[in-house]
């Protein structure tokens, strides 16, 4: 399509309310993007203090002498806790991992015409 100007100037408040929703879309999607990251930094903490409850219950039992630990309810039930951090963890990160970076997004082919300053 050629450089129009009387296009142009007719349509301008439609170009500009384009731009404005292009560049809301691209902040809201690295806003989720931030907000994926703490959630994944948050659910790590979760996982590490779950997995040092464990641990701490371990140590108990075994100082009792208790030799069955996979029978104690407890420990059952942290150790479900800790499988359901760690999916919800997988889940974050395979959504980060498929969301667009719009900054990194290669450019389309110019579409004008010889006297481009990009094919100089």
């Amino acid at each position: 399509m050629s450089f129009d100007l009387r296009y142009n100037l007719k349509h301008i408040g439609d170009i500009f309310i384009g731009a404005v929703q292009k560049t809301a879309d691209s902040a809201m999607q690295c806003s989720r993007g931030v907000f994926l990251t703490y959630d994944i930094k948050q659910l790590q903490c979760k996982k590490q203090r779950v997995s040092r409850e464990i641990g701490e219950r371990v140590s108990l039992l075994v100082k009792e002498g208790n030799a069955e630990v996979s029978r104690d309810e407890v420990v059952v039930e942290l150790i479900a806790k800790l499988k359901g951090i760690e999916q919800l963890i997988a889940d974050h990160e395979a959504e980060r991992t498929t969301m667009v970076n719009p900054f990194k997004s290669k450019k389309p082919a110019c579409e004008c015409t010889t006297t481009c300053e990009e094919k100089e």
